[in-house]
Parts: structure tokens; C-alpha cells; sequence
């Protein structure tokens, strides 16, 4: 209560204090603005995201065929994927053709909701129906159109008409109810298209099976790819749209069925053989018995063509003369970088030398440069890491070798250039890139018993070091006169001498039997490895039927890793697929066989943990029976 005697203005104050709304009203209150804030900036956003929308650039274009016969119709059409203004499409004048039909207008709505957001598009094709006029190259002038007030337009689209030759093998009319006579001998054909048909060893070509056809083509079947033999074949990734070529004076629609990348690894005439494949072609008559209630009067049949493409001959030329010493068959145009060690370092400290081959070219071949490092470093394996890209021209990305090494004396050394020889096929010309020579300093480490001493010492006209301090040399002066006349010529002379070569004989019988008595072993290895993948193959016959995957496939890699490390004497740690492949490259066996081996190690190792069929075990087990065969046979060629 307010106690009047203070006054009116506190009595004012008072009151005030008493009607102050809570605090939770007040809490109420700012969550209320807040929100209406809220809904404003967002109405903003939308408002600005719509005018954004109408603001966005609008797509006109054009859809032609580049290339049509005399006497084809074909169509064009114009799609804009905003609404556009009613009648305000602008056509070309189609000089050179004639307007069968058109324009005929088309307009699509889609809604898609992926990941709750919502797409929507729109587009609107207007189509004309054209017939050339006359043989020869033409272009269909831009078209435009007017979209919320502003015009767009078209770029031209050239245009190739060409004058068809006349197929007079076959005849066409329209009272023939002969299926087989609808479609032509050269209605359908079977390509192998190469890039290049010259090239080095090494070198890259393209080879793209095509299928051309003046048909409705409903199925392939039985389709074979030739073995490429002599050839290193890498699978490419390739555009299977169809598209039109002309081919011998007459127009197909073309598909391309399968491209690889191939590479010769050896020299003189490759012969590729042909593929083959069975193609069904769709014809549609008319029904001589009458009207057909569900296709309008008409009959569908299907003709099978079986297909052959022609061999093609590729002719890999001989590296020119002259190669430097450095050259180690590496093709194409390439880049080397480098990264040196340290300028300083400690003796007995590691230290590396990095290398990085990058371009273009046969990547996959290529050897590690060789590097001359001094006396008294201690070299280590070189380790390689590879980024290698393959695409439909070549083979690109980098490869970087590694050079590990210890330094054990200390001194000033200086290590040589690291060269790099390539053939460039462009120029025909060998080029060689270097690295700079590079000088390190290595810092006495301080540990007398094992650090490498520089020491210097002059005998013969040549510098000789001091490894360790427990190492002497010898010595070089006059040796007494008088101690060699007391014991040259003496019994214990001739016994020391006797003994001497009595050791050296026997030595010689012992290390000339162990060095036959492993060559033996290699040779008894190398001759029974075929005999132990057999042996090794029938044990995993034995778990496929009795149904145990697991060992079934362990046993499968243990014949396959088996037989290639017997055959060849290289031990299976150091076996690798691609180490597989060399090996087998140069042993004249073709890389469809030595992929297929590779393959059926891959599938192996992917299923010996993954649910498998029996169906699959006796697939590999086969595969890997005939592939172990064909090896067999073409090394013993």
C-alpha cells in the first residue's frame, strides 16, 4: 500500500511499480516480434528467390540431324523451356528444303520432390517436317522466340544432304510379303574402326566396333570380340548414343557397341581378326489375310543377320636408330620433377630422392630411371607410386619413384643427373630430360666405432678411404729379404701350398653340385608347375562339391599364384597382376589370356568372403582349367 503522506509523485511511482507487467508476458511479448521479423525476411526471400527465378537465363534450342539423304524427310525442332508468348515463334526461311508439315507444338509440366526439395520444368518444342530440295551442304538459320517480353534465338544448325547410291540387290515393293527381302545385304554392317593403322611399339590406337544399320534393329545376339594378340587392350568408357554417318554413298544410324584403348608390344604386321555378332532386324508387313485387330492390319517378323567385321591390319613400325643409352622404351611426351634430399645430413641418417615422370604415353611400361649414387651410400629397393589415367586418346597421369639411401661417409658428394629418355611419336625424334646435379653434404655423426671416416690415404696414384678405425691397410713398403729366403722354398711352403689348392678343388667340385643341384631344382619346379596347379585344381574340385566356398576359392588362388610363380621361378610375394601380365606379354601369350588369368585371381579373391553359387565355383574352376591350358600352349609355341 501507498502511504499518502509521501506525496503524489510517489504515490505515482507506486502505482507504477504495482501494474509492471511479469516478466513471462514480457518473454511473450518479444517472441511475438520476433516471429512477425521472421515472417517478413521470409516473405523477402521469396520475393527475391522469384524475381531471381524470372530473371534466369531462358534455353532455346534447336535439334537437327547433321547429316540426311536426298529425298528423306527429317525433322527439326525448336524447344524453349519458359512459356512463351502466344504466335511469337520467328521460323527460319529452311532455304533448300521443302515444309512437308509444321509447326506442330508440343509442351510438357514435370514435378520431381528428391530429398523434399521440390523441381519443377516446363518446356514447349514446336516441329517442322523437312524435305531437301538437293544434294549438298546447307544451314537452318536461327529461329526466335519472345519470352515475358524479351526475344531469344537459335544458333544455326548446319546441314549435309547427300545423294544416296541406288541398292539394287534388293527389292522393296510394297506387295512383297518376303521378310527377308526388306532387308538389304548392305542394310546392315559390322565395323571395326582404328584410330591409326601405322604406329610404334608402344603407341596407343582406338578401336571402336560399330554397328551400322538401315534397319529397325529388335536384338544382338552371340556377339564375339576378336583376340587381340599382341596387343596390351585396356576397355574404355564411350558415349552410346546412336548417330548418323555416311558409309559407302549411303546414310546408316550407327552404335557403337564396345571401345578399348590398345597398345602393340611388338613390332611388324598385327593382323586383328574379325568379331562377329547376330543382329535381328524388325519388319513390319503388311497382312495378306486380312485386317489384324491389334496392329492395324499388320504383321511383324524378325530377321536375323549374322555379322562379320573385316580384320584389320596395323602396321607397327621399328624405333629409329640412334637410341641413347637411357632409353628404356617409353613413348609419348612426358615431364620430370624432382625432389632432392636435404642439403646436409648426418652420416649413417636416411634420407630419399624423389622422382615424378608425368605426360602422356605409355605409362604402364616404363622402367624406373637409373641413379648413380656414390661408393658410400647404401641404396635401398626403389618404391613406386603410380596415377595413371586412361581415357579414349592415351594413357595419361604421373608415376614417382622413390630412392631411399643411408650415407655412411661423411664428406661432400655430388650426385650425377638422373636422365630420362622418351620417343616422341609427334616429332620422331628421341628427347632426354635431366635432372640438375645436386650436392650434399653429409656431418660426421661423432660416434667414432661405427661413423664412416673420411680419411685420406695416397698409394698407386689413388685415393683410398678408411671405413673404420679397426680396418688397416696394407702395407706397401719393402718386405724383409731375409724372412722370404727362410721361408720361400721350404717344406711347410710346399704343405701351406698343397693344402691351398687341395681346398680350392674341393670347394670348386661342392659349389659346381649345388649350383647343378638347383639349377635341377628350378628346372623340376618350372617343368612340374603346370602338374601342381593340377593337383592344387582337383583339391578344389573336391571342397566345390562337397560345397565349402571358402576353401574352394583358397585353394583356387593358392593353383593360380602357384602356377605362375613355379612356372616362371619368381617368388609369390613378389607376384603382382601386373607383374602377371609382363610375364606373360613376353612369353608370347595374348593379352586376352593373360587378362582372362587376371581376372579369374580377382573374382577368386572377391568371392572367397561373399555368398556365392555353386554355378559360380564350377564357372571359375573351369575357366581356370582352360586359361592354365591355353599358357601351356602358347609358351611351348
Amino acid at each position: 500500500m501507498c502511504d499518502a503522506r509521501h506525496g503524489c509523485a510517489s504515490h505515482i511511482f507506486c502505482l507504477i511499480t504495482i501494474k509492471r507487467p511479469p516478466k513471462r508476458l514480457l518473454n511473450i511479448g518479444k517472441r511475438v516480434i520476433y516471429m512477425k521479423l521472421l515472417i517478413r525476411l521470409s516473405l523477402i526471400f521469396m520475393m527475391l528467390t522469384s524475381a531471381v527465378t524470372s530473371w534466369a537465363q531462358v534455353s532455346f534450342t534447336v535439334d537437327a540431324p547433321a547429316l540426311t539423304a536426298l529425298g528423306q524427310p527429317f525433322r527439326v525442332e525448336f524447344t524453349v523451356d519458359k512459356e512463351p508468348e502466344s504466335g511469337s515463334i520467328e521460323a527460319p526461311s529452311f532455304e533448300g528444303f521443302d515444309i512437308l508439315a509444321g509447326p506442330s507444338v508440343s509442351t510438357g509440366h514435370s514435378i520431381q520432390f528428391i530429398n523434399g526439395k521440390q523441381t519443377t520444368s516446363y518446356s514447349c518444342t514446336y516441329t517442322y517436317v523437312l524435305m531437301p530440295t538437293a544434294a549438298g551442304k546447307y544451314t537452318i538459320g536461327a529461329a526466335s522466340i519472345k519470352v515475358d517480353g524479351k526475344r531469344y534465338s537459335t544458333k544455326p544448325q548446319p546441314i549435309e544432304v547427300i545423294a544416296e547410291k541406288s541398292n539394287t540387290q534388293q527389292n522393296r515393293g510394297s506387295n512383297n510379303q518376303n521378310p527377308e527381302s526388306h532387308i538389304g545385304k548392305d542394310d546392315i554392317l559390322l565395323r571395326l574402326k582404328v584410330s591409326e593403322t601405322e604406329l610404334y611399339k608402344g603407341e596407343s590406337l582406338r578401336a571402336s566396333l560399330v554397328l551400322y544399320t538401315r534397319a529397325n534393329i529388335d536384338d544382338i545376339e552371340n556377339f564375339s570380340l576378336p583376340a587381340f594378340d599382341g596387343f596390351w587392350s585396356q576397355e574404355l568408357s564411350f558415349d552410346n548414343t546412336p548417330s548418323r554417318e555416311e558409309y559407302n554413298g549411303r546414310i546408316y544410324e550407327t552404335y557403337k557397341l564396345t571401345e578399348l584403348l590398345l597398345s602393340p608390344q611388338q613390332t611388324g604386321d598385327i593382323i586383328i581378326p574379325s568379331a562377329s555378332l547376330t543382329a535381328r532386324a524388325q519388319v513390319i508387313l503388311q497382312d495378306s489375310r486380312g485386317a489384324n485387330p491389334f496392329f492395324g492390319g499388320r504383321q511383324i517378323y524378325h530377321v536375323s543377320r549374322d555379322l562379320k567385321s573385316t580384320p584389320v591390319t596395323i602396321h607397327v613400325k621399328e624405333f629409329p636408330a640412334g637410341a641413347p643409352a637411357s632409353f628404356n622404351g617409353a613413348i609419348g611426351s612426358f615431364r620430370l620433377s624432382s625432389k632432392m634430399p636435404a642439403k646436409e645430413i648426418e652420416s649413417n641418417s636416411a634420407d630419399q630422392i624423389e622422382i615424378t615422370i608425368s605426360g602422356g604415353g605409355n605409362l604402364k611400361f616404363i622402367t624406373a630411371p637409373k641413379i648413380s649414387l656414390p661408393e658410400s651410400f647404401e641404396q635401398y629397393d626403389t618404391k613406386v607410386v603410380d596415377n595413371i589415367m586412361v581415357n579414349a586418346t592415351d594413357t595419361s597421369g604421373s608415376i614417382t619413384y622413390t630412392y631411399p639411401f643411408v650415407a655412411r661417409s661423411a664428406g661432400e658428394f655430388t650426385i650425377e643427373p638422373i636422365c630420362f629418355t622418351f620417343f616422341n611419336p609427334t616429332t620422331g625424334e628421341y628427347q632426354t630430360i635431366a635432372t640438375e646435379p645436386f650436392t650434399i653434404t653429409v656431418l660426421d655423426d661423432g660416434t667414432a666405432t661405427t661413423t664412416a671416416k673420411a680419411e685420406r690415404y695416397v698409394g698407386y696414384g689413388s685415393i683410398m678411404r678408411q671405413l673404420d678405425r679397426d680396418i688397416r691397410y696394407i702395407h706397401l713398403g719393402k718386405l724383409p729379404t731375409k724372412a722370404a729366403s727362410l721361408f720361400v722354398l721350404t717344406p711347410l711352403y710346399w704343405l701351406i701350398v698343397v693344402v691351398i689348392v687341395a681346398i680350392f678343388i674341393v670347394a670348386y667340385v661342392l659349389l659346381s653340385k649345388r649350383i647343378r643341384d638347383n639349377r635341377n631344382i628350378v628346372a623340376r619346379r618350372m617343368k612340374r608347375a603346370d602338374k601342381v596347379a593340377i593337383q592344387r585344381l582337383r583339391a578344389a574340385e573336391r571342397y566345390m562339391n562337397e560345397g565349402n566356398r571358402h576353401a574352394f576359392y583358397e585353394e583356387m588362388l593358392r593353383a593360380l599364384w602357384g602356377y605362375i610363380s613355379d612356372k616362371f621361378n619368381i617368388p609369390v610375394s613378389n607376384l603382382t597382376k601386373e607383374r602377371i601380365r609382363e610375364e606373360l606379354y613376353r612369353r608370347n601369350v595374348s593379352a586376352a589370356i593373360a587378362e582372362q588369368f587376371c581376372e579369374i585371381i580377382s573374382r577368386s579373391e572377391e568371392a572367397q568372403y561373399s555368398p556365392t553359387t555353386d554355378g559360380e565355383m564350377n564357372d571359375a574352376y573351369s575357366e581356370a582349367v582352360d586359361v592354365m591350358s591355353k599358357i601351356e600352349g602358347a609358351i611351348k609355341r
